[in-house]
């Protein structure tokens, strides 16, 4: 990937996708906050986030 910016290869937050790994494993927000030391809030905006995002060619 010579000429590409490292950071450009992740789609995603680092949290972000810690976040969905923990939820595609069917933990509740508040098991996600828990294990990951933030807010259910937090989560939830994660989520969010994630939802929302759409490759774009």
């Amino acid at each position: 990937m010579k000429g590409i910016d490292h950071k450009s290869k992740f789609l995603l937050t680092h949290r972000e996708r810690e976040v969905f790994e923990l939820l595609v494993q069917d933990k509740t927000t508040r098991d996600i906050a828990g294990q990951l030391f933030i807010s259910e809030k937090t989560v939830r905006n994660h989520i969010s986030n994630v939802m929302q995002f759409e490759i774009n060619p």
